[in-house]
């Protein structure tokens, strides 16, 4: 495999290189070099050929640059592959929650949230992407993170926990959601984690959340608390899906939730955790 350049070929890896740009779109690359998308593709299809590129799914190419030599090896890096699949994006769920060490359960698939198209899952380089999608006001507490050596957009602790608690089938169900609370205890900003529960517009997941603080014994700020209690009314909610957990459970008054879920399986969680 030769790894020379023609001068368009070499015009193009220069500009990702200079740019620090490891990942590239057939719309780019027309841009770049202000050529057809017929001609776009041609040159890519030549790159790809001489080991400059590296295809990662349809349309959307790795850069392999000059200093990784004749052998020409990928980045082995799935959150640096990920963060071209969705425009938005940020890493969210399971996979932002084993980041950061709320969870020692390596996801198989890698989570992904964003505010535009349809929910979807995805294949590249043999890793399943799930990419989430969520209205626009559900779309916030993002970061930018340093992910195994790549700079990446990720959902931050308290909106992580957050999101696998609206959606617990991301991040392997309440009782590791109740681990991921445990872990985070002595690191969440409580407050900052309250009003983002707060702009999520739901009782139950405010219900299940004030339940597993109380349940796990995590004491919070008492105006915190109370600003979480303020928006129980007398509706119950179950504390797992139905499908999964059943309908039985005594109810909690307090948080008006339906503990469907052996309080075994949840302590089982944290002492794993």
């Amino acid at each position: 495999m030769t790894r020379t350049l023609s001068s368009q070929e070499s015009r193009l890896v220069l500009s990702l290189e200079w740019e620090k740009q490891p990942f590239l779109t057939t719309q780019q690359a027309k841009e770049i070099l202000a050529v057809s998308d017929d001609h776009a593709r041609i040159i890519l299809h030549r790159l790809v050929k001489k080991g400059w590129l590296a295809p990662v799914v349809p349309g959307i190419f790795e850069l392999i640059p000059a200093e990784r030599g004749e052998v020409a090896f990928m980045d082995t890096n799935p959150l640096a592959l990920g963060s071209v699949l969705a425009d938005p994006y940020a890493f969210a769920y399971s996979t932002a929650a084993y980041f950061y060490g709320l969870t020692t359960q390596a996801p198989t698939t890698v989570f992904l949230q964003t505010n535009t198209g349809k929910t979807h899952t995805m294949t590249a380089r043999g890793k399943s992407y799930r990419v989430i999608t969520v209205p626009v006001d559900l779309f916030f507490g993002i970061e930018t993170v340093n992910a195994y050596g790549s700079s990446v957009k990720m959902t931050d602790p308290e909106k992580t926990v957050l999101d696998s608690l609206f959606r617990p089938e991301t991040a392997g169900d309440i009782p590791e959601i109740a681990a991921m609370l445990w872990q985070g205890k002595s690191r969440f900003d409580w407050q900052k984690l309250v009003d983002y529960a707060l702009k999520f517009q739901s009782q139950s997941l405010i219900q299940r959340l004030g339940f597993l603080l109380d349940d796990l014994k995590i004491e919070i700020p008492s105006s915190e608390r109370e600003r979480l209690l303020q928006r129980v009314d007398k509706n119950f909610c179950y504390l797992g899906r139905r499908g999964r957990w059943g309908k039985g459970g005594k109810q909690n008054a307090t948080w008006q939730v339906i503990e469907n879920i052996p309080a075994t399986e949840i302590q089982a969680e944290i002492l794993i955790g």
